[in-house]
């Protein structure tokens, strides 16, 4: 796992249009990641680090670079990638697809985009930050846009709801990637 640091006194706007050449890069194993990163992030320092795996596919795909700033359980939203603790020494990048209040806190279900199930339900504690922006072949791509927060919404919908997993959504899925705007993004 790579991980890079970047320090809350840079403007957020400066943040996510830094390289990576001029942070502090790093090698940990994934028990390591879920220490710095927790302890990162909970004291309001944004990180950005290669993603590995193809859970979140397509959205995020195996070497993309994910920049996860600080976020309170009460700000994430339904659709949001999230990085969290879903059991001791593992962090994932996930999708929240079901948001509730339990007990005075808030518990997050989270599910990899290309998982036919979600993750156990993870109490607001073990939330570490909103993943803001991706990078992928030089190009970045900010999921606050619009756009990206309705696609968002729509995959959790379609989490929740286990759509899309059999042969009748094969061609509206085609149809969809087809279109203008919407195919650099699900291809």
């Amino acid at each position: 796992m790579s991980a890079t640091v970047q320090g809350s006194d840079v403007p957020e706007r400066e943040i996510s249009a830094m390289p990576m050449a001029t942070c502090v890069s790093l090698r940990c194993t994934s028990a390591a990641f879920a220490e710095l990163s927790a302890d990162l992030l909970r004291a309001g320092v944004a990180l950005r680090f290669r993603a590995q795996g193809v859970s979140m596919a397509p959205l995020v795909r195996d070497g993309d670079v994910l920049l996860v700033r600080p976020a309170a359980p009460r700000s994430v939203r339904i659709g949001d990638v999230v990085l969290c603790s879903t059991e001791p020494g593992r962090v994932v990048a996930h999708r929240v697809v079901r948001k509730q209040i339990v007990r005075h806190d808030y518990g997050l279900t989270v599910q990899g985009d290309a998982l036919s199930r979600p993750d156990a339900s993870i109490p607001g504690a073990q939330l570490y930050g909103r993943v803001a922006a991706l990078e992928r072949a030089g190009a970045q791509i900010d999921l606050d846009r619009p756009v990206m927060m309705l696609l968002g919404r729509l995959a959790a919908l379609r989490s929740r709801w286990n759509l899309g997993r059999g042969a009748r959504f094969r061609r509206p899925k085609y149809l969809l990637k087809r279109l203008p705007g919407l195919s650099k993004y699900l291809a």
